[in-house]
């Protein structure tokens, strides 16, 4: 898992600009578009009674069905949503609109993970995770599109359409959660629900100019969410800024959200992205970095764990998958069972040996050293390029941060959280991909 260090540009301190679509001020007019705001922010209009959830729901509802052609939702739920903003919503989210990927089960609507063998499947019980942001008052929309089943990172659907990237016409959204990603990143939705197994989370904000966050492995619920690797697995929130998402992870783990700090903080450079000398001049220490290496091959678990789940439908029903998950599969079902065993040992390992090395607090890195791929390539060739710097946090089960381009990760959440927000808070916007 070494990495090398390239030469990049190097930004100046004081040449970020704010992130779009956030005020300068929490005084929001009544008249300004629900969907411009952030989610914190319109949960403060909505509290001071200026916009309704009502009125942000419509509106969220209106957007996404005249975006229909980008495909970034598979079903819309307008009754259901209309309803429940009619109901007196409370919570640290009331009133806010949002999306789920189509990969978590929901209590009649329509849950299809993203595959044509489940394109009528209505489940009886609603993720716990989706559960949560209604329990804060949130309002769910509508469920995205994905990459098959989840398995890969271009959002490239044969069956319900290809995702297009709203702010990058011709490129791919990234994946796996590409239609949450292009929801937010279009303000058809102040915030969506995704999942990361190897950056299915980060590759689409840094596709899409948007915020991902993976939580630590195992600090939220996965139940009701349809699994593509079990022991790397992670449910976490996309946002258009690090504040809503810190919100949401609140709200997704029960844990406050950390006061923002980089000064003092040791980041490990895993390779440069253009933001260090920001970063020092936040006061960061900065330095060179390699992460430990697994004893195995730890795709062996991630594979094996795949065509475990797809155990009940594959290859019987080989013909109704898509092409890309056809050839997967099939090179998924020839790890033996030697190999899984010793990869998953290898985790395990690398996971105790992570616990003191590197002897940093945070890992800097870009989350795509490519350029966005276009949306007509063959997903298999752009997938390793495209997990590079993401999926060692999955082997590793840190928690990390795509703030555009710029990934942030370490072992403590809120060290993490808080970095991100003091990048956030000195006018640090979502860094570009190339």
């Amino acid at each position: 898992m070494a990495a090398t260090r390239a030469t990049g540009g190097k930004a100046h301190a004081g040449s970020r600009t704010r992130p779009s679509a956030l005020s300068d001020t929490h005084d929001v007019e009544a008249s300004s578009s629900p969907l411009s705001l952030s989610a914190t922010d319109l949960t403060d209009a909505i509290a001071r009674r200026r916009i309704s959830p009502l009125e942000a729901t419509a509106a969220s509802l209106a957007r996404a069905e005249g975006h229909r052609s980008g495909n970034a939702f598979i079903t819309l739920c307008p009754q259901r949503a209309l309803r429940r903003a009619s109901d007196g919503l409370t919570g640290p989210l009331a009133g806010v609109p949002f999306a789920v990927k189509d990969l978590f089960d929901t209590a009649g609507v329509r849950t299809t993970y993203g595959s044509a063998i489940f394109a009528d499947h209505v489940p009886r019980r609603t993720a716990r995770a989706v559960r949560d942001l209604e329990a804060a008052g949130a309002v769910m929309v509508g469920k995205t599109n994905l990459h098959e089943f989840a398995w890969g990172v271009t959002s490239q659907n044969p069956h319900w359409g290809t995702v297009a990237n709203p702010i990058r016409p011709g490129r791919v959204a990234g994946g796996s959660s590409g239609g949450s990603a292009a929801a937010v990143a279009d303000q058809q939705v102040p915030l969506a629900l995704g999942t990361d197994t190897g950056g299915s989370i980060r590759i689409p904000a840094a596709c899409c100019g948007v915020v991902g966050y993976k939580p630590a492995y195992g600090s939220v619920s996965r139940s009701g969410v349809f699994p593509l690797s079990p022991s790397l697995d992670t449910v976490g929130p996309i946002a258009r800024t690090v504040a809503d998402v810190a919100l949401v992870a609140a709200v997704l783990t029960g844990r406050p959200s950390p006061a923002p700090r980089l000064e003092g903080l040791r980041i490990g450079v895993l390779r440069e992205t253009g933001a260090e000398s920001d970063l020092e001049a936040l006061g960061a220490h900065l330095s060179d970095v390699r992460l430990p290496e697994p004893l195995a091959d730890l795709m062996a678990v991630f594979l094996a764990e795949a065509a475990i789940s797809h155990l009940p439908w594959f290859p019987e029903q080989r013909d109704r998958y898509g092409a890309d998950l056809q050839v997967k599969l099939d090179g998924a079902r020839k790890v033996s069972a030697v190999d899984y065993r010793r990869g998953l040992l290898a985790l395990h390992q690398l996971r105790r040996l992570a616990l003191r090395e590197p002897d940093v607090d945070l890992i800097a890195s870009p989350v795509l050293d490519i350029p966005v791929p276009a949306d007509d390539c063959w997903e298999p060739d752009v997938r390793d390029a495209l997990t590079r710097y993401t999926r060692p946090f999955n082997f590793l089960g840190w928690p990390a941060i795509a703030i555009g381009n710029l990934q942030l990760s370490g072992r403590d959440a809120d060290v993490v959280l808080g970095a991100a927000l003091a990048w956030e808070l000195a006018g640090g916007a979502p860094l570009p991909c190339a």
